[in-house]
């Protein structure tokens, strides 16, 4: 008894040491409550009396409550720690979607500023006094320099910016996992795909790297659902979802079930020559993915479409491309990818 009591008494005592500021309760009253219950479990001093001389036996003294204790404590601190890191990860993301409209913006600014220098350039061109034509087509020459250093700066800028917010979006993705995953196939869901894309449309206008988008449609599910039973379906979207896996294996590839039989992946940092040859190669792996509910069912197959993001789209117009080759796959024969226009 008395290796377990000293035990829990260090594991009460690491607690109070390690207790910080929290909304519902400061560091020194968690301390102090953890610390009370430990020297009533492990010494048998009474709560209401902590100066007291140790006066309870062990029968006498609440074990259960210390526990409680503990469990509340511990409770609080998880409750606080999820709490902060949604915060972060809101106020990172709205940073991020500032950034991405200001450039936007910017980006339509400097579209407007070079029409009109080539209007400007177009009648200076007519005027007869040399002097003067030199001058101003100089002048609008400098112009156009300094507005080109400007862009540079700026997008290197937005670069690191890129960077270093990646690096923090990787470390609160779990804060949010458990709420994107879709429970058939255990890949994201449809929310989880939408966060995803917008927020690679959002790092394509920080730092320019290409962003691609893969759309898959398993086919012939009604007939195995109808031929096999709905659980038979269930086994048939599984099994595609392992196929996915093994085919994007990178942290960064976003997998996502978004409904039905139709599976989405947003790939960072992929252009469409890349992204061609992971359709393709989805598509050979599903086909080589024997079906996991009867042993004289049909092979599986899977349609794809795909797409690279062009800049100034929105993620509607980016998937529905993908969607449009998606669409031009299945009614060539299926069990094939097709690109974007």
């Amino acid at each position: 008894m008395a290796p377990l009591l000293d035990a829990f008494g260090q594991v009460l005592s690491a607690y109070a040491q390690g207790s910080f500021d929290m909304p519902e309760v400061s560091s020194s009253e968690a301390s102090e409550e953890l610390e009370r219950w430990r020297r009533h479990a492990v010494l048998g001093i009474p709560l209401e009396h902590a100066g007291a001389i140790p006066s309870l036996s062990a029968a006498q003294r609440d074990y259960r409550g210390a526990a409680r204790a503990l469990t509340d404590h511990r409770r609080r601190e998880k409750r606080y720690v999820e709490s902060a890191l949604f915060d972060l990860r809101d106020a990172l993301w709205a940073c991020v979607e500032r950034v991405h409209t200001v450039a936007q913006a910017d980006l339509q600014a400097d579209e407007a500023t070079a029409m009109q220098i080539t209007r400007v350039q177009s009648a200076i061109h007519a005027v007869e006094t040399r002097t003067v034509k030199d001058e101003v087509l100089n002048a609008i020459s400098a112009i156009t320099d300094i507005a080109r250093l400007r862009r540079e700066t700026q997008q290197v800028a937005f670069g690191m910016l890129a960077e270093r917010i990646d690096q923090l979006g990787s470390q609160l993705e779990e804060a949010t996992r458990a709420s994107e995953t879709d429970t058939l196939t255990g890949l994201g869901n449809r929310k989880r795909y939408e966060r995803a894309a917008h927020r690679a449309i959002q790092m394509h206008t920080l730092g320019r790297a290409p962003v691609s988008l893969v759309l898959l449609d398993l086919d012939h599910l009604k007939q195995i659902n109808d031929g096999f039973g709905h659980s038979a379906g269930d086994a048939a979207l599984r099994a595609v979802a392992g196929s996915l896996s093994k085919v994007f294996l990178r942290g960064s590839d976003v997998v996502c079930r978004i409904g039905g039989d139709e599976f989405v992946v947003v790939l960072p940092g992929t252009d469409v020559k890349v992204a061609q040859r992971l359709a393709d190669r989805v598509v050979q792996q599903v086909a080589a993915t024997r079906a996991p509910f009867a042993a004289n069912a049909p092979p599986l197959s899977a349609s794809v479409g795909y797409s690279a993001y062009k800049g100034g789209e929105g993620v509607e117009t980016w998937m529905g491309r993908a969607d449009a080759a998606l669409y031009r796959a299945k009614k060539d024969g299926k069990g094939r990818a097709e690109g974007a226009d």
